[in-house]
């Protein structure tokens, strides 16, 4: 990733308003059905794995994630990823929150992959057909080396929502949004540990 395309704290922001604009918000609720009514694009999510990277502010470790979306739907679509990684103690981390540009090129470097595009170039609109295929790379930050077991929520890849109306007067309706939900064993202690796979035990379309 070039400094030109460095995700600032602002770009970010600007980022995930625009999609929540196009894909109707995001709450919190793991669970839901697998049917489609709605757009879905053919996804594949590579293995998770874990390195050590010296950055300028010192040694830091990341985890790392490539992807492939496919359109076949039959219509551009607008693709705008989000991924969120949970912790075996609840703690969210938004993919590319705190990443710098070292760990960016790290990861290009290790899954050479001259498709890949960095998180900000797999934002738009995604043509049909596998000529049109987009390849994206995913980076958090780790920084709990004793994690628990692993959680990551993959959003942007479904048009599908629904409505849910919590109980309470004056309550404001949620959209959940169809996700994917890919879950890891328990890595044990990641200090000693670099790129090697994590282990998948569960994928899942739920509603989130």
């Amino acid at each position: 990733m070039t400094s030109a395309t460095r995700l600032t704290p602002i770009f970010v922001s600007a980022l995930l308003a625009m999609i929540v604009l196009v894909l109707g918000g995001l709450a919190p609720r793991p669970e839901g059905s697998t049917s489609g009514r709605r757009w879905l694009l053919d996804t594949r999510f590579d293995d998770v794995r874990v390195m050590g990277v010296q950055t300028s502010a010192g040694p830091r470790t990341f985890y790392y994630m490539s992807f492939k979306a496919v359109n076949r739907t039959g219509r551009d679509q607008i693709l705008a990823p989000t991924f969120d990684l949970v912790d075996g103690d609840g703690r969210i981390s938004r993919a590319g929150k705190d990443v710098p540009a070292e760990a960016y090129a790290a990861a290009m470097a290790r899954l050479n992959n001259p498709l890949l595009k960095d998180p900000v170039s797999t934002i738009g609109p995604i043509g049909t057909g596998e000529e049109n295929a987009v390849e994206g790379l995913v980076v958090w930050s780790c920084d709990d080396l004793t994690p628990g077991p692993i959680t990551i929520y993959a959003a942007g890849f479904s048009g599908e929502t629904a409505a849910i109306q919590p109980p309470g007067e004056g309550q404001r309706l949620v959209i959940l949004r169809k996700t994917r939900e890919l879950r890891f064993a328990d890595p044990g202690d990641l200090s000693g540990r670099r790129d090697e796979p994590l282990g998948l035990i569960e994928a899942n379309w739920v509603m989130r």
